[in-house]
């Protein structure tokens, strides 16, 4: 169990850190912001376009992110019953919960895991022949749910909404935490924020003591990427939840 008066990097993006930052003040705790991302909407092309305008010949629509509900609500300008009569699954909770929120009477999410092998084990998502489906997500990512629908004789379309930028950072603060040696975690969300992180803080002076800090993370995908970076003491939260975070800094080992 970590001790009261630590000091947690917080990764995420601005918008998305106040109440993770919240929650581990309310531990006794000193959250430190250091976005590592900033998302950004990303230009739409022609055949992006054709998609939103004829977002109802899809089966089904999959949603990776909150930030994909975020900016795809905004793409149909709010017009949530273009979605209703449409299956769509959210990846994970907060997704879902963003959905809800818009008005959105069933959407669908898998039980466990959020990510897109727990997508692919959903009863919904095994026999699609015939079907269209939309993944809805960031610029790049995984091939893994589009070429497992194709091979389940689905038609599979993206529509990248966003796209994740390394923003300007200041390390100043950052660099004299790591040269006192008084950081005493790293939440980290994705495979590019860790990317981004080390870019930005990598530094010979103070590499080793970077590598030895515990790092939280969301994914056993995420987990093997800080492994081979040089990373010693990784623990996967159980998800992406502000709650699962804070449950992996207070019970350690005893996640994922």
């Amino acid at each position: 169990m970590m001790q009261t008066g630590k000091n947690i990097l917080v990764t995420r993006p601005d918008h998305q850190s106040k109440n993770l930052c919240k929650l581990i003040e309310q531990q006794g705790w000193h959250a430190i912001r250091f976005p590592v991302i900033d998302i950004q909407a990303k230009p739409l092309s022609t055949k992006d376009i054709q998609r939103i305008q004829n977002i109802e010949q899809y089966q089904k629509v999959i949603f990776v992110s909150v930030n994909a509900v975020n900016f795809a609500l905004q793409l149909i300008n709010g017009k949530i019953d273009r979605l209703q009569k449409l299956t769509c699954i959210a990846v994970g909770k907060a997704s879902y919960h963003a959905l809800s929120a818009s008005g959105l009477s069933h959407v669908l999410m898998p039980e466990q895991g959020f990510n897109s092998e727990a997508i692919l084990a959903m009863p919904e998502m095994q026999v699609l022949s015939g079907q269209s489906c939309l993944i809805i997500r960031g610029e790049g990512g995984r091939e893994l749910l589009a070429d497992s629908l194709r091979e389940r004789g689905a038609r599979v379309d993206y529509l990248e909404v966003y796209k994740r930028v390394l923003p300007i950072t200041d390390n100043k603060i950052i660099d004299a935490y790591l040269l006192q040696k008084t950081l005493s975690a790293i939440l980290i969300y994705s495979g590019d924020a860790l990317k981004n992180l080390v870019k930005v803080l990598v530094k010979e002076d103070f590499n080793k003591h970077l590598l030895n800090i515990p790092l939280i993370v969301i994914s056993q995908r995420v987990q093997i990427m800080a492994k081979t970076i040089g990373f010693k003491n990784i623990i996967i939260a159980d998800e992406a939840s502000d709650a699962a975070m804070i449950n992996a800094l207070l019970n350690g080992e005893e996640c994922g």
